[in-house]
């Protein structure tokens, strides 16, 4: 699979930022009392002149969704499984999006599931994948549903991270 840009009007794309918005409004829903931002608006309020470029970056280091908890920043970054087999895993996203506070969040066609995984469990059980090629490593879904660190679930994922 060779490397290519992101394509707001694809499939992909829309299947995904669709998800995106999901977990979102799931989040806001579920714990009403949290400012949960997305990142790109986050980091667009604090510098109104970062570039689209720069907050592409930014994003790639700090998800898609984030929050503020008991003075801790909280970072999610939400991926969506449109195979039935395997999903893609952006290399960049990956090496970038590491840290006790940033968690994975994967939706899957066809399924309600939304399973949560810690950030640095997941990049270390996905460098054990080869690469597909220099963007990218294709990943099991059964990885990502079987994950031991995974979460399904907003509430689980919470309980977890704020032990409540």
């Amino acid at each position: 699979m060779s490397y290519t840009p992101f394509n707001p009007t694809s499939k992909r794309a829309i299947a995904g930022l669709k998800f995106q918005q999901e977990v979102y409004e799931e989040l806001r829903k579920t714990y009403p009392g949290i400012q949960f931002e997305m990142t790109w608006d986050f980091y667009k309020k604090q510098y109104p002149d970062l570039t689209d470029k720069d907050l592409a970056i930014l994003e790639k280091q700090n998800g898609d969704i984030t929050y503020m908890l008991e003075g801790h920043r909280h970072y999610i970054e939400c991926c969506f499984a449109m195979g039935t087999e395997v999903s893609r895993l952006c290399e960049m996203k990956r090496q970038k999006f590491v840290g006790k506070n940033k968690w994975y969040c994967y939706g899957f066609a066809g399924s309600n599931d939304m399973v949560f995984m810690p950030s640095i469990i997941w990049k270390k059980y996905t460098s054990k994948i080869k690469k597909a090629d220099r963007s990218c490593r294709m990943v099991p879904l059964k990885s990502i549903r079987g994950l031991k660190a995974g979460r399904l679930g907003i509430k689980k994922y919470w309980e977890i991270v704020h032990n409540v």
